[in-house]
Order: C-alpha cells, then structure tokens, then sequence
C-alpha cells in the first residue's frame, strides 16, 4: 500500500468586512471598517485552492469576536454565540455579515477567531457554547479553524490576519483489480469506509480538536455509488476522519463487508491527505470431497395449491 502525505494550511487574504453592533462610534466620529487579511495555501484537503484562494466559495465560516483592553487577552470560553458569518469567494474576497468596525476606544482591541462549518453547513450538526464548538461530521465535511487575532487601533488600523488549519485527515481510495479473474469474483465494488469518531469539539481557546464526552464511532463511507473493477488504480472517494489509527473496510456486490489489512499500518495526521491503494485479488480455492451412499429418509407428502 501507498500512503501520500499533504501538509496543508490556509492564510486569510484582503477583503473588507464591517462590524458589531456592541461597537457604537461616539457621533462626530467616523467607524473606521475591519479588513480581513485571508487565503488558502497549498490545501490538498476537500477545501482546495489555486493561488492562494478557494477553487470553490466556502460559506457558513463562523466568526466570533470580543473586545478587550489592548494588555488583556480575550476568554473565549465564555462565548456561546457567533459574531458574524463569513464567505471566502473564489475572487478572494472574504465577506461578513453583519459587518465589523474597529472598537472606538483607543485602549480596547477586538479579537476575532474564526471555523468551518458553522451551524448546519453542508448538513454537518453544529453548536457553540462556551467556547467549544461541536461537530457531527458524516465524512464528507473539512473541518477548520483559526485561532485568535486581533484588530489593533483605529489610528493606523492592522488588518486581522486570521490562520486558519485542517483539523481533520482526508482517506483518499483507490481501487483496481489484480486480474480479470478478480473482477469476476468480486464484482462492483459497492462500499468502501473508514471507522471514526463521529462527534467532536473543538475548544477555540486551545484549537484542539477532540472526541465528545460522550463517544460516537461510526464506519464513515465515501459516498460513492457501486462502482466496476479495472486492473488500473482508479479513485473510489474520500473520506475525512478525526485523526488516529486507520481502519478500512470494503463490501462488493459478491463479498460481504470484511475489514483490509493496511500495510503498513497507518495512523492518519491532522492536514495530511492518505492515498490508500487497495488491490482486490482472486485466490484459488482448494478443494477436498467424498461421496456417501444414499439412505433411505423419513416419507412425507405435500399439497401443492
């Protein structure tokens, strides 16, 4: 088996974005607007990026944010609530609503911390309370997020250069048959999946991924529908799962679900992309036989209506 490793991260690049309504500018004074520093580096993962912005727009990106003095660092573990939601446009564009304004004070500094998915993007379960955010994933669904920022002054005003991480491990599948022999035996390949927790946190503080409280393991499929052998290697989907000790299994339209012994043995790595290469093979049964004589069984009869 082949096993290709992508390290990935995402850096977030211009665009302008406004602001809280806790925020209120004394009146003479003009709200100066937030600018988003954001874009997507070398991402291998589902969330995928040609010079340096997403080849497809990412909705649903929550944005927290608390303004604190500028020595104080914010405590995000009190946030239950999101501040605004954002896009990241194939343009590069990085969009909020509602739009944020730096705080008018001059001795207090918002911060802003930042995941994906947010609340039922992409059919993903998600909740925030006190700075942990819960995720149900099916599979099929990235996970990222950046830790805090800050937006300093409105003298000179710094952009908020958010850095954002893949939290979780993409399985990439391929198949092929070892013969035609192999094709015949096992015929369409109807599942492929990888075992994994299935309810996570993630703590914004820490930027910790982890399992819930209360665990969840479930086998996470590629979604593929059944699909035909070739003796070439061809993709059978991905899978993204919470990073750990790698369990894959298979069912054809001949064979039974059974588990793949996956030499060597893989323990998938947050932001890194698997490449597993399973080969399905005939093997030739041996067989033994003896034939007894016939005896004479109990008589029965039957109404054939």
């Amino acid at each position: 088996m082949r096993k290709v490793f992508l390290i990935s991260f995402l850096f977030l690049f211009g665009c302008t974005i406004e602001a809280p309504e806790k925020t209120t500018p004394p009146e003479n004074q003009v709200p100066v607007p937030l600018s988003f520093d954001a874009g997507i580096i070398n991402t291998k993962v589902p969330i995928v990026s040609v010079s340096g912005v997403p080849t497809v727009q990412i909705d649903g990106i929550q944005v927290l944010r608390q303004d604190v003095h500028k020595n104080s660092s914010p405590t995000w573990n009190t946030v239950s609530s999101v501040t605004t939601t954002a896009s990241f446009f194939t343009t590069g564009s990085f969009i909020a609503t509602p739009k944020q304004f730096y705080n008018s004070k001059q001795n207090q500094y918002a911060h802003f911390t930042a995941y994906y998915p947010g609340v039922n993007e992409n059919a993903v379960a998600t909740t925030l309370s006190n700075g942990v955010a819960t995720f149900t994933i099916t599979g099929q669904e990235d996970i990222i997020s950046a830790p805090s920022a800050s937006a300093q002054g409105n003298g000179n005003p710094i952009p908020v250069a958010l850095t954002f991480s893949h939290k979780l491990s993409q399985v990439q599948i391929y198949i092929k048959a070892a013969s035609a022999g192999a094709i015949s035996a096992w015929g369409n390949i109807t599942t492929v999946k990888a075992t994994s927790p299935t309810v996570l946190t993630l703590n914004v503080s820490t930027q910790g991924l982890a399992q819930h409280a209360t665990p969840a393991v479930t086998d996470l499929s590629t979604g593929k529908p059944s699909q035909a052998l070739t003796t070439d290697f061809v993709s059978f989907g991905s899978i993204l799962v919470y990073p750990g000790a790698l369990t894959i299994k298979v069912a054809s339209a001949n064979v039974p679900e059974q588990t793949v012994t996956i030499t060597p043995s893989i323990t998938t790595v947050a932001g890194s992309a698997h490449r597993i290469d399973l080969t399905f093979t005939a093997t030739a049964i041996n067989f033994s036989a003896t034939l007894t004589d016939w005896v004479t069984g109990t008589a029965g009869t039957g109404t054939v209506q």
